[in-house]
């Protein structure tokens, strides 16, 4: 059984429409280290989700939206 994990890093980025969210979060996936595993979190307010789907799907980067959610 794998170990719990502790003291995990979490950055929150938040900002207003058309504010650079998304450009900054590709960005910082661009650069992200290679043997580090990312979760991504989208937090959606309108009806339907579509923030999540611009980001790839990548085995290092799990992106899960979380419509209407607040």
């Amino acid at each position: 059984m794998p170990e719990p994990l502790a003291n995990v890093p979490v950055h929150l980025i938040t900002g207003f429409l058309g504010s650079g969210k998304s450009t900054l979060i590709h960005r910082l996936i661009d650069q992200k280290p290679a043997g580090e595993r990312w979760a991504v979190l989208v937090n959606e307010f309108g009806q339907v989700g579509i923030d999540q789907a611009m980001f790839e799907a990548r085995d290092d980067v799990i992106v899960k939206g979380l419509s209407g959610w607040r």
